[in-house]
C-alpha cells in the first residue's frame, strides 16, 4: 500500500499512532504525544522489530524511540530535521509530507518539550532513561 493512503487512514480514523507488521495491526491510540509510543515500546518490544509506524508527528524523540524498538519504516505527515537524520542514521525509511526545522510547543511559542529533552542526551537508550522518569505506565 502507498505509504500516504496510510497517513490519509491515520487522520480519517483520527488516530495518532498505528503500527502494522506483516499486513496486520499490532497497535493504535489516539492518545496525543509520546506515551503511545513509549507504551508500545516498553510492553511490545519485540513486536516493533520490522515494524511499519504510521505516526501524527515524528520529531526526534519518537525518532530515537523507533530506533530503539527497530522499526523498519515510518510514515507521517509532519517530521522534524533532527528526526530525518536519526531515522536515515539507524537504515529506517522515514517518509514524510512536510519535514520542518524542529516539533514545536502547544502554543507554537518554541520547542516541544521532548524534542528538547531528546536533543539533550546523547544517545537512544539515555533518552529513554529519563523519559521513564516521566512517563509511567
Amino acid at each position: 500500500m502507498d505509504w500516504r493512503r496510510k497517513v490519509n487512514y491515520l487522520r480519517e480514523k483520527n488516530l495518532s499512532i498505528y503500527i502494522e507488521k506483516d499486513g496486520e495491526m499490532i497497535f493504535e491510540s489516539y492518545d496525543a504525544m509520546l506515551k503511545p509510543l513509549y507504551v508500545c515500546l516498553v510492553e511490545r518490544r519485540a513486536e516493533l522489530a520490522g515494524a511499519t509506524v504510521v505516526d501524527k508527528i515524528v520529531g526526534r524523540a519518537a525518532a530515537l524511540l523507533m530506533t530503539i524498538g527497530q522499526v523498519r519504516d515510518v510514515f507521517t505527515p509532519l517530521a522534524s530535521e533532527t528526526a530525518r537524520h536519526v531515522l536515515e542514521s539507524a537504515g529506517i525509511q522515514l517518509c514524510a509530507e512536510k519535514i520542518i526545522p524542529y516539533i514545536v510547543n502547544r502554543d507554537n511559542t518554541g520547542m516541544c518539550p521532548m524534542e528538547k529533552l531528546a536533543n539533550d542526551c546523547e544517545t537512544a537508550e539515555e533518552f529513554f532513561v529519563k523519559l521513564q522518569d516521566i512517563i509511567k505506565v
